[in-house]
C-alpha cells in the first residue's frame, strides 16, 4: 500500500553558499550510507566556475537521515594558492564520486592534478617508472610538463608514513623525503614556499606544487581515499593509476557521482566509472570513451574493464553511472553515459563489468547531449518490476529543463521510460540521485551555473513523483511538460519511433 507524507517535511541545503568560503560549487556525489545517513560531494570553486586547472578543492556534507543538519568535512584540498583566488597555475581537485563497500568503508575517488594541469593539459602516460620490479612515482626539479625521461628522481617505500627520495641513475638516497600527502621535507625538516594569492603567508611543499623543489608529472592522477567513521576523518590518499593507466593515455578522469557494488563470483566487487581521450581531443567522433575499474578487495588494488566499444550515431562516451539490472529473467550490470547524440546511451556487463556489449542510444532517453546523467537502481517496485530512476537535463538545445524519469525494468531488461517529473525549466547541468532509508529518493542537481540545490521527492505506486515541500525548494507542476493535445502526443510517439 502506498503511503505519502501529508505534512511538510524541512529539509536543509548539504552546502550553503559560502561553506568553506566557497560561493560557486559544482559536480554533485550523493550515496546513502548503511546506517541510513546520507553524504554528499561537491566541487568547492570558490569565486569561479572553470573546469581544471584551477583553484579548485572537494568537500562532503554528512546528514543523519538526508534531512538536515549536515556536518562539513573538507577532504581534498590544495593549499598553494589562496582559496580567495582564481588561478590556472593552482593544483586542483575535480569530479568525486562515492560509494559505500559491504564492511562500512566509504571510498572517494576524485582527479588530482599538479599545477596548471587539467583535461587538455594532461600528458600521455602515469607518471611513474618501474624501477626493481616496483611502480615509483618520478619527480623532478625542472617543470611537471617536461619529457617524462628527464624526471631524475623517484619516491621510495613508505616507512611510518614517510618515503625517502632517490636519484633515479644512482639508486642513492637523496636529502628529501616526502609524507603520505606527498609534503616535501629537506634533511628531515619541512620544506615550505609562498602562498600565492596572500600576502606573508607560507605553505608547506607539496610535489603538486609550482613552486616545489621536486614536481610530479604533469598528468591526471587517480586519487583514492577512504573513511571508516562514516565520512568523519578520512585516510591518506592513494594515487591508483598506475594500476589501471596505459602509458599511452593521457587524460584518465572519474566518471562522478557514485560507484556501485555488486557480488561477483560470491564476494564483493567495487566499481567506479572512468573515462579517457585515448584518441586525442576532438581528433574525431569517438575521442573519448567510457570504462570500469573495479577492486575485489575492499580496494586495496584496482583493475581495469575492457574499453566499451560504441554502435554508429553514438559517438564519444564519457562521463557515466552505473545501474544494476535484475527482470528476473535477465540480470546485468548497465552503464548509461553521456555522448553527442541527443539520446542517453547505455551497455551490459554480465562478467561483472570486464566486458560489455556496445554502446547503443536508449531513444527514450531524449535529452541535453554531452552533460553528466544520473541513474540508480532501487528498492522499490511497480507492477513487480524493478524501479529505475534518472535525472538529466530533458533540452536538446541547452543544458536546461530537468527532470527524473521512472522507468520499469521488464523482460531481458528492456526499461520502459513511464514518467517524468520536471524539476525545473531554466539551467540543469550535473546531478546525483540516491534512495533514502525511509524509501524517499533526492536529487542533488545543478540549477543554476556553479550552484547546486538538493531536493527530496516521493515516488507513488503508480510511478508518480511528488516533491516534498521543503523550504528551499520550489513545488513545480509535473502537468507542464505533458503533450497539449492527442495530435503532439502522437507526433513526439513518431519522433521516439523514428529515433
Amino acid at each position: 500500500m502506498d503511503t505519502v507524507k501529508n505534512q511538510k517535511v524541512k529539509y536543509d541545503q548539504p552546502f550553503n553558499d559560502g561553506q568553506f568560503g566557497s560561493k560557486e560549487n559544482r559536480i554533485p556525489a550523493l550515496y546513502t550510507l548503511a546506517d541510513g545517513s546520507v553524504i554528499a560531494g561537491a566541487d568547492m570553486r570558490y569565486n569561479h566556475g572553470s573546469d581544471s586547472p584551477n583553484n579548485i578543492d572537494i568537500a562532503v556534507a554528512v546528514s543523519g537521515d538526508g534531512y538536515g543538519d549536515w556536518e562539513y568535512v573538507m577532504v581534498n584540498h590544495f593549499d598553494d594558492y589562496a582559496d580567495t583566488v582564481t588561478e590556472k597555475e593552482s593544483a586542483s581537485f575535480i569530479d568525486s564520486t562515492i560509494v559505500q563497500t559491504e564492511t562500512g568503508r566509504i571510498l572517494m575517488l576524485a582527479d588530482a592534478y599538479p599545477y596548471g594541469c587539467g583535461y587538455l593539459q594532461s600528458k600521455t602516460g602515469t607518471g611513474y617508472d618501474e624501477i626493481d620490479g616496483v611502480k615509483r612515482m618520478l619527480l623532478t626539479t625542472g617543470e611537471c610538463g617536461g619529457k617524462l625521461t628527464t624526471f631524475g628522481y623517484y619516491i621510495g617505500e613508505y616507512e611510518k608514513g614517510i618515503a625517502s627520495v632517490f636519484d633515479r641513475n644512482t639508486k642513492e638516497k637523496t636529502e628529501y623525503t616526502v609524507d603520505v600527502e606527498f609534503r616535501l621535507y629537506k634533511n628531515g625538516e619541512a620544506v615550505y614556499c609562498n602562498q600565492r594569492g596572500s600576502e606573508g603567508v607560507t605553505v608547506q611543499q607539496r610535489i603538486f606544487y609550482a613552486e616545489a623543489d621536486l614536481k610530479c608529472y604533469k598528468t591526471t592522477y587517480l586519487w583514492l581515499r577512504y573513511s571508516d567513521d562514516y565520512g568523519k576523518t578520512w585516510s591518506a590518499p592513494k594515487i591508483i593509476s598506475p594500476e589501471v593507466k596505459s602509458e599511452n593515455e593521457g587524460f584518465l578522469g572519474v566518471g562522478p557521482g557514485r560507484g556501485t557494488v555488486i557480488e561477483h563470483n560470491g564476494k564483493q566487487r567495487i566499481l567506479f566509472c572512468i573515462y579517457d581521450n585515448n584518441g586525442g581531443p576532438f581528433k574525431d567522433p569517438v575521442f573519448e570513451r567510457a570504462s570500469v575499474i573495479y577492486s575485489d578487495d575492499n580496494g586495496e588494488t584496482w583493475h581495469r574493464g575492457g574499453k566499451i566499444p560504441v554502435k554508429p550515431g553514438v559517438q564519444k562516451t564519457s562521463e557515466a553511472q552505473l545501474v544494476r539490472i535484475d527482470s528476473g529473467d535477465y540480470k546485468a550490470l548497465r552503464i548509461y553515459a553521456r555522448n553527442l547524440s541527443n539520446y542517453i546511451a547505455y551497455a551490459d556487463s554480465t562478467d561483472g563489468g570486464e566486458t560489455w556489449t556496445a554502446f547503443r542510444a536508449d531513444k527514450s532517453l531524449i535529452g541535453t547531449e554531452n552533460c553528466m546523467i544520473s541513474l540508480i537502481d532501487t528498492t522499490k517496485k511497480i507492477d513487480g518490476k524493478q524501479v529505475l530512476l534518472c535525472s538529466q537535463g530533458g533540452n536538446v538545445n541547452s543544458r536546461a529543463d530537468g527532470i527524473i524519469r521512472v522507468g520499469l525494468v521488464g523482460k531481458k531488461g528492456r526499461v520502459d521510460w513511464i514518467s517524468k517529473y520536471h524539476l525545473n525549466k531554466d539551467f540543469f547541468g550535473y546531478s546525483c540521485l540516491t534512495e533514502l532509508a525511509d524509501g524517499n529518493f533526492a536529487d542533488y542537481y545543478e540549477d543554476k551555473p556553479s550552484h547546486i540545490t538538493y531536493g527530496v521527492f516521493h515516488l507513488s505506486d503508480k510511478g508518480e513523483i511528488t516533491e516534498i515541500n521543503g523550504e528551499n525548494c520550489e513545488d513545480y507542476n509535473a502537468e507542464a511538460d505533458k503533450p497539449k493535445s492527442f495530435f503532439k502526443g502522437l507526433i513526439m510517439k513518431l519522433r521516439l519511433m523514428l529515433g
